[in-house]
């Protein structure tokens, strides 16, 4: 089950069942269009139907978030939101030096700390994303020619636990960095569970395949 944290009971709460109503209150703030990616992208692989809609029109596609359309939220929406614009699930005041290169950096240097944290990041923040993301392209890439094999049991669900967990995508970053150092799951395994992670995170993470 997926538990929130409930801004105004102040607890990590389940999510009600049935088809997800997201609202996205800042949509000109990516950090909360990330969160509610992930929270819509941690529905999907629990086999929630969700359905969302914004204050107003924003396009983050090069951060895979797929665009907002402006509309007024639907019956028993959860609001995602900032402390200025307010929700029931609430990201925290970030900021970035500048852009790097790869949007997809910035996706990671925010989803390496908790949604309800603070992120002042700087430079060598984005360097160490950077480098974190180019190493699993590579070891992915790796991965990719050696025979297939289905996803890691232990790994797939730990990563799973902790995303369902107030969305602890930091913990589920930990979990992949053991899974790619782990020498007893086989490198088909390593891929098909990243992959699977990734369906998630939305790090392009198999961008390197076919160039080894």
């Amino acid at each position: 089950m997926l538990r929130l944290f409930e801004t105004r009971t102040e607890q990590v709460v389940g999510v009600r069942p049935g088809p997800l109503r997201l609202y996205v209150q800042a949509a000109d703030d990516l950090r909360v269009c990330v969160t509610a990616d992930l929270v819509r992208r941690v529905a999907s692989r629990l086999r929630r139907r969700s359905l969302t809609t914004a204050a107003q029109a924003a396009d983050h596609t090069a951060y895979n978030v797929p665009p907002l359309d402006a509309g007024d939220p639907l019956p028993g929406a959860l609001g995602v939101g900032n402390v200025t614009s307010g929700g029931d699930v609430v990201s925290a005041p970030w900021l970035v030096p500048a852009a790097p290169d790869d949007p997809l950096t910035l996706r990671l240097a925010l989803l390496a700390r908790h949604y309800r944290a603070e992120a002042a990041l700087t430079p060598a923040d984005l360097a160490e994303a950077e480098a974190r993301l180019e190493r699993w392209r590579r070891l992915l890439a790796a991965w990719a020619t050696e025979p297939s094999r289905a996803p890691d049991p232990a790994y797939a669900k730990e990563s799973l636990e902790a995303l369902c967990d107030d969305l602890d995508v930091p913990e589920a970053l930990r979990v992949l960095d053991r899974l790619a150092d782990d020498p007893g799951v086989a490198p088909g395994a390593k891929l098909e569970t990243a992959l699977q992670l990734d369906q998630i995170l939305a790090l392009d993470l198999p961008r390197a395949i076919g160039t080894v």
